[in-house]
């Protein structure tokens, strides 16, 4: 039988066009990151099911997916990179217009992607796994040939998730929807505090002309004087001047500052013909906003030099493979780059294989993280490669990990960029209920907290199980640098640590043994030291009511011993007694009065302090106002505070979904199936099962059989019996830097990750895709930006 007689035959089922609803995987193969650039055969894509797989030396995976699946049609797409002269010669010729007879090169101000056939030639067949050849697909018989076109021109799944992804939607607030402002003909060219003509800020409410802030990481001035504006005067929202644009209304950049986030301005060209200014004829002059984030977070060298300018030398291997910024996805990187640095990561996933029982590896944890492994691990994607120039490598492109892990997660479902330790917590905890505690069981130990009351020297004690520590710092400013920027005197790791574990008083404590409301004083320690360390520092403060970064130094030793702040034990004239255990149903929670004062004296409201000191253990009001901070954006912030509701959402397969939680989601819709299955793959949680379903509209509601559930709550009591039982034994304490996450920028929300990696006893630094050897004027960043810290047991 011929190549084109079997093509009309395996076709014959198949139709002539991709179906709306189908996701089309053609970026890189669903359990490796070989790509059409990369692999000399390409990727071939399933012409029954779309998933991609590639022919690659180590593994045939086009042909397992043929014996396992019986599909036997693919398109094969290969892609060369073009010579370098005529890549060189479009970029020379890119976007130019004709002024007075002259080619004058347009900038480009807008977020634009370069087209692949500039940089590459595509070369495309149909490829019959059984019988290992191809065929051309204009000479390849009906339906397959109009199929295999539908598939080429069909946005890939990744297209999609990076267009969702982008959505920015900004939406009018209470500020910028009543603006009363007083008609001003004022000037435009320059900040009326300084001599800046450049990142300019229109105030509407009386005219004022501020400069902005400064944007780190490009060459964009500012002295903030349109925020001091508003911090003198109350006039909130402002407008930034160069992003004005006649033909782009939506991009104008409108800005805020008493909601500190973009918004809308309703009218936006009536309000500006009163400062003199017509909308209509304006021309856009500088970046807004999100392009200037997106340049910042695509093109920060974070010290790629070393201390004689040279550039630092690129470095290649297993465990040296870069991942590409998909956009702002620098702390996403540096995460995983951080926990794959452990042997006890890359332990566990070189002992995992593929499920292949999984219908598609792109939305399955398990797949994506053994993927990844192999990625990162492996060797293979680290090399040189011609398109970055510099010698830099390509780098891995973890785009499906990135749309899966955030699928259901408001925030890191965006392109936005995040809380590089916030992700991170936010990970492992999805880990956590993926594969049970085993993976993460060398970062967990338990904190052991002391009350004493002052009177009766009475106390109880309690322990909790932890992966991580933040710690205080000590924010001392001694000056500025000459740009005006604060300069903070240096810390101590060793002295956030007593900061933090040290003794802590609180006001108003109601003893149980002696019945008085007198003073306590609680004391916190390591009763278990784990094998791996994550510590954050608390760099986030509040000034003016607004979260802000502050670059505090914090000197970092090679090695450092915890011994010191081991947890309490009672001393001879102190007693300890039980706790009392509350009556009723347990599900009563009592804020702590000290901390609850703080909190709304902050100008918190009372929900979201209850909500901060329950999930913070009821301790202190910093670590309330931290998790206030780093979940300002949740949907349900502001909702009623219920206990027992809370304790019911965080127990993630804890059992068979609620009848009466199938019920709400069935009275909106959805079948009795998928709102089963909508309940059960995100523990109970009827919110997360709401956005579940609208995010995965074509579930078919079938709950794999074959996949454990995990009982991460009854892992942690055992796990929690295990420690203890070790505690009382001498325990070593001594622990070694092997990574830092480090940050540059005013706030975590904004600004680039890069993460520095002690690797076979050198400093290397993992700055996106670009990976490259330490030298000692580098380590300084540690000093200034570090943010996540890990440490392993010397």
């Amino acid at each position: 039988m011929s190549v084109a007689d079997y093509i009309a035959t395996a076709a014959s089922s198949l139709p002539s066009t991709v179906p709306p609803s189908a996701k089309v995987y053609k970026d890189d193969c669903m359990y490796s990151f070989d790509t059409p650039e990369n692999n000399k055969l390409g990727l071939d894509v399933c012409m029954s099911c779309y998933q991609a797989f590639a022919r690659a030396p180590q593994k045939n995976y086009t042909s397992e997916h043929y014996s396992e699946q019986r599909h036997p049609l693919y398109v094969n797409i290969v892609k060369t990179l073009k010579p370098e002269s005529e890549r060189l010669k479009r970029d020379s010729d890119e976007a130019s217009v004709e002024t007075d007879g002259s080619k004058v090169k347009q900038p480009k101000l807008e977020v634009q992607e370069q087209k692949e056939t500039d940089l590459y030639d595509i070369h495309t067949s149909i490829y019959v796994a059984p019988l290992d050849k191809s065929a051309s697909i204009e000479e390849s018989p009906e339906p397959a040939s109009s199929l295999a076109k539908s598939i080429l021109s069909a946005n890939s799944a990744e297209k999609n998730d990076e267009i969702k992804a982008w959505e920015n939607e900004v939406y009018p607030c209470e500020h910028s929807s009543h603006i009363e402002s007083i008609e001003n003909k004022v000037d435009l060219k320059k900040c009326s505090m300084c001599d800046l003509e450049e990142n300019l800020w229109l105030c509407f409410t009386c005219g004022a002309v501020g400069c902005g802030r400064e944007q780190f990481g490009s060459d964009l001035k500012g002295n903030s004087h349109a925020l001091k504006h508003y911090e003198e005067s109350g006039h909130s929202v402002a407008v930034k001047l160069g992003s004005l644009s006649a033909d782009d209304e939506d991009n104008c950049d409108c800005y805020c500052y008493k909601c500190n986030d973009e918004v809308k301005v309703p009218q936006l060209g009536e309000k500006l013909l009163k400062f003199g200014i017509d909308l209509g004829s304006a021309v856009k002059t500088e970046k807004n906003l999100v392009e200037l984030n997106l340049d910042r977070n695509m093109n920060w060298q974070f010290n790629l030099d070393g201390q004689d300018g040279e550039l630092l030398t690129p470095i290649y291997g297993p465990g040296l493979t870069g991942l590409q910024n998909l956009g702002n996805s620098c702390y996403l990187n540096s995460s995983i780059q951080a926990l794959f640095s452990f042997p006890s990561y890359r332990s566990f996933f070189s002992q995992l294989q593929f499920d292949k029982s999984v219908k598609d590896p792109a939305t399955d944890l398990r797949s994506q993280m053994i993927k990844l492994y192999d990625g990162l691990l492996s060797g293979r994607y680290s090399r040189p490669n011609e398109l970055k120039g510099d010698d830099y490598q390509l780098g891995l492109k973890p785009s499906a990990f990135k749309s899966h892990i955030g699928a259901d997660h408001h925030e890191f479902k965006t392109n936005k960029q995040q809380d590089a330790n916030e992700f991170l917590l936010f990970l492992m905890d999805k880990l956590d209920k993926e594969f049970g505690l085993g993976l993460n069981e060398h970062f967990k130990f338990l904190l052991g907290n002391k009350v004493i009351c002052s009177e009766c020297h009475s106390g109880t004690s309690s322990e909790e199980l932890v992966d991580n520590i933040s710690v205080g710092l000590d924010v001392e400013v001694i000056g500025e640098d000459e740009d005006g920027k604060k300069k903070y005197k240096e810390v101590k790791m060793d002295d956030c640590f007593a900061r933090t574990l040290g003794t802590e008083q609180i006001d108003g404590y109601q003893c149980d043994a002696c019945g008085k409301k007198t003073i306590a004083f609680k004391k916190t320690g390591f009763k278990t030291y784990p094998e791996n360390l994550i510590v954050n520092a608390q760099r986030i403060q509040l000034e003016n009511w607004v979260p802000v970064k502050v670059d505090v130094p914090i000197t970092l030793p090679e090695s450092i011993d915890l011994s010191p702040f081991a947890a309490p034990k009672f001393e001879e004239n102190e007693k300890k007694v039980e706790k009392v255990e509350e009556s009723g149903t347990g599900s009563e929670f009592v804020p702590n009065e000290e901390a609850f004062a703080q909190l709304l004296s902050m100008g918190f409201p009372d929900v979201r302090c209850t909500k901060a000191l329950y999930n913070t253990g009821n301790s202190n009001a910093e670590d309330a106002m931290n998790w206030i901070f780093a979940h300002m954006d949740d949907p349900d912030i502001d909702a009623p505070f219920n206990p027992a509701e809370t304790a019911q959402t965080n127990t993630a397969g804890a059992g068979e979904p609620d009848s009466e939680a199938i019920g709400n989601l069935v009275a909106m819709g959805f079948s009795d199936k998928l709102a089963k299955k909508a309940l059960f793959v995100n523990g109970n949680d009827v919110n997360v099962a709401v956005e579940w379903l609208f995010n995965n509209p074509d579930d078919d509601g079938v709950i794999e059989d074959t996949k454990p559930v995990v009982n991460v709550q009854k892992e942690a009591e055992e796990l929690k019996e295990k420690l203890l039982k070790k505690s009382d034994a001498a325990q070593a304490a001594g622990y070694e830097l092997k990574a830092v996450i480090c940050h540059k920028g005013n706030s975590p929300h904004t600004g680039h990750y890069v993460v520095f990696v002690k690797h076979e006893g050198n400093w290397v630094l993992f700055n996106d895709e670009k990976v490259v050897k330490c030298q000692n004027t580098n380590l300084k960043d540690m000093v200034n930006c570090g943010y996540v810290y890990f440490f392993a047991k010397a």
